[in-house]
């Protein structure tokens, strides 16, 4: 139950950055070969909330954001917004 509460009421940047961080590890690359909508499937939320949390992170210079995949720019920012 304390873990369903915490994905449901957790913001959804701790959640994208999580997210990302997971897969930055599991794969063990910088670049996660997803688009935004598959992001958004496996987080259970709407492209358009990823998209717009992802230009977010892009502009506070943490990842960069291209056509099919992600590149994360600077993991120590990353891991900060899952605390």
């Amino acid at each position: 139950m304390w873990i369903m509460k915490q994905i449901l009421f957790m913001s959804m940047d701790k959640q994208l950055a999580i997210f990302l961080s997971d897969k930055s590890a599991r794969t063990g690359s910088d670049t996660i070969l997803l688009t935004q909508g598959q992001i958004a499937r496996y987080m259970g939320s709407a492209r358009e909330v990823v998209s717009r949390m992802l230009k977010y992170f892009a502009k506070e210079g943490i990842v960069e954001v291209s056509r099919g995949g992600i590149r994360i720019l600077d993991k120590n920012r990353l891991r900060q917004l899952t605390l």
